[in-house]
């Protein structure tokens, strides 16, 4: 799932996202950013019981990025480039789950970089310890900014700038050679 997308805002892109059968339609934003809404800020949102979020006791990585360990792990700590495989839940701010590779799913395996993943992953992930679990806030600066992700039947699933929620555990972490 989560590819990172170009960064330009003058595309219109469409992806296919591993493992969860959605596909992320890009809007089209040529021109100047005049008129555009400024991206949420993860601090500044509410978020519904369901999705566990406790601001107050998240570790801010930077503007778009807060994590908490829910579970600390005690395996290898994992680092950007590693080849990773984690369950994980996405859910929206309001709590409505978008994605999900849970138990007793096959896991989730990726490499840990902005080629594959949004940043808001390759951000929040390095440090975290195999065994773990991990919640993470991202803002849609480092998600899908200002694109509509779509689930297979056409449905939005992730409204153009959403703060996302993840809850990732994290099974395996190998270092590339």
């Amino acid at each position: 799932m989560l590819p990172v997308l170009a960064r330009s805002r003058r595309l219109v892109i469409t992806f296919a996202l591993v493992g969860s059968g959605a596909t992320l339609v890009g809007c089209s934003l040529a021109g100047d950013n005049t008129g555009l809404p400024p991206f949420s800020d993860p601090a500044t949102q509410s978020y519904a019981t369901s999705t566990g979020v406790t601001l107050a006791t998240m570790t801010r990585v930077n503007a778009q990025v807060y994590t908490q360990d829910i579970i600390a792990g005690t395996g290898r700590t994992v680092a950007v480039g590693d080849s990773i495989s984690v369950y994980y839940v996405g859910r929206l701010s309001g709590g409505f789950q978008f994605d999900a590779r849970a138990r007793p799913a096959t896991t989730f395996a990726t490499v840990l970089d902005t080629t594959r993943l949004i940043k808001g992953w390759v951000n929040g992930l390095p440090g975290m310890k195999v065994g773990g679990t991990r919640r993470m806030l991202v803002g849609p600066d480092f998600a899908y900014r200002f694109s509509t992700v779509r689930d297979i039947n056409g449905n939005i699933s992730i409204p153009p700038n959403s703060v996302l929620v993840f809850d990732v555990e994290l099974i395996e972490a190998l270092a590339r050679p």
